[in-house]
């Protein structure tokens, strides 16, 4: 029995010098395309949690409620990659502010890696039913 030597030829290896890092390129796109996501979603649900639970102490107080340790807090819980991982993945630990007026509380994140960023903005309406059920009385 006689074997046949199958040998590539120089085109093709040439040709998959070529195309391999296009490939790796791509899935490296891919990775931070989906950390960019998971992060703008963990973020997007913190500064909306923190809002609501902002406007619901408001509401039931009349007292100023610490939003942002708040938010840092659902950040930590929520997130625990973040924090491990934050000179890795996308997005260093988030700028946030919380502003709360007469009407609504606001709470403003924004989280930035080299040419990425995002831009968080959630509302919360406060809301004082009892005081409107008092009225119709």
């Amino acid at each position: 029995d006689t074997k046949k030597m199958r040998w590539v030829s120089g085109n093709s290896v040439i040709e998959m010098s070529y195309i391999m890092p296009l490939f790796f390129s791509l899935f490296v796109i891919i990775i931070h395309t989906v950390f960019y996501y998971h992060d703008k979603a963990i973020i997007g649900g913190a500064a909306a949690e923190s809002a609501v639970m902002g406007a619901q102490y408001v509401r039931r107080y009349d007292k100023n409620y610490d939003i942002e340790a708040f938010f840092q807090e659902k950040i930590a819980v929520c997130a625990p990659v973040l924090q491990m991982l934050q000179n890795v993945c996308y997005t260093k630990m988030p700028k946030r502010v919380a502003e709360v007026n007469k009407e609504e509380v606001q709470v403003f994140a924004e989280a930035k890696r080299s040419f990425m960023k995002t831009n968080v903005k959630r509302t919360a309406d406060i809301v004082n039913p009892e005081k409107k059920i008092r009225l119709l009385k």
